[in-house]
């Protein structure tokens, strides 16, 4: 796609999206023309980078919250992480966090995976109990889903069919 700027050739390389009064506006523009017009060019960012944007808003209110309940910020007994550090980061001082942090973090990590326990892969020569176990937990996580959105005729037909390979 080319550069929407009429006296550039370039490949556009910023694309920007933006809704006003619910009208999608789109703009494609090469790094140089993006510059002249004062917008960022191309920025490359981490997977951590993107876990820590999902973890700001959680995080911010529960280092407020914590904060103005002990006047201070709390801090990992096992390295001294404080939640802000986390939000920083997207990475944790060690496993204590873990436990430390569980109420602030639960939310992120049910929102990233749909679930706050992994469950992991099964292989296919596995025997089929196993495989039916696994069946149903991703149909209890499609049934709270479905529950969540208020989706009661999906959840019903959902809860029938756990019902159905229980019996198996």
């Amino acid at each position: 796609m080319k550069c929407e700027v009429q006296s550039c050739e370039n490949e556009a390389t910023v694309h920007l999206t933006e809704i006003r009064d619910n009208v999608k506006h789109e703009m494609h523009l090469c790094e140089r023309c993006a510059a002249e017009k004062g917008l960022p060019g191309k920025q490359h960012f981490s997977i951590a980078e993107l876990l820590s944007g999902f973890a700001t808003s959680a995080a911010q209110t529960a280092a407020q919250t914590q904060k103005t309940r002990r006047g201070k910020e709390a801090a990992c007994p096992g390295c001294g992480t404080t939640i802000t550090q986390f939000q920083a980061s997207g990475r944790f001082g060690c496993p204590e966090c873990y436990t430390t942090f569980k109420d602030d973090v639960q939310g992120l990590v049910e929102k990233i995976h749909d679930s706050s326990q992994h469950i992991g892969k099964v292989p296919k020569r596995v025997s089929s109990e196993i495989s039916l176990q696994k069946d149903i937990r991703q149909l209890q996580v499609d049934l709270k889903r479905a529950v969540r959105r208020e989706d009661y005729e999906k959840a019903a037909a959902i809860r029938d069919q756990i019902r159905q390979i229980e019996k198996k």
